[in-house]
């Protein structure tokens, strides 16, 4: 069966997928040391446990520089994120009819509809002539 296309990007977003291809793009950088798992192991009998345990909750002392890394990496990521968000365009000259971005999205559409049965009435308010004497 052949690759399917989407109509829309939501369609084809697939979560777990996506979380399983961020963790091997992560795991990528870790380097294993199999001598150090391999002492671990002999030295605790209980380090590779069964969810049956009685061992639950107690986690091997690990090393600082495996701390360090771990942070690094944390930081790492947390710079990364900060490095996409993109800068929302502001247009100094239009004039503000809005209180939110929610509220500016629905005046768009609602000028999208309505906005050449309402512009007569627009002018004459910004002019000040629409109200009585």
């Amino acid at each position: 069966m052949g690759k399917r296309s989407c109509s829309s990007w939501l369609g084809c977003f697939q979560p777990a997928k996506t979380l399983y291809n961020a963790y091997k793009k992560r795991a990528k950088n870790i380097e294993v040391d199999l001598d150090e798992y391999n002492k671990m192991t002999e030295a605790n009998a209980e380090f590779c446990r069964e969810a049956a345990s009685l061992q639950y909750g107690k986690a091997p002392k690990l090393s600082e520089d495996k701390v360090d890394k771990m942070v690094k990496e944390l930081k790492d990521r947390e710079e990364k994120r900060k490095s996409f968000s993109r800068r929302r365009s502001f247009h100094e000259e239009k004039d503000i009819d809005s209180i939110n971005g929610r509220n500016e999205h629905f005046n768009k559409k609602i000028e999208r509809g309505f906005g050449k049965y309402t512009l007569e009435i627009k002018n004459n308010l910004e002019r000040g002539t629409a109200l009585p004497d």
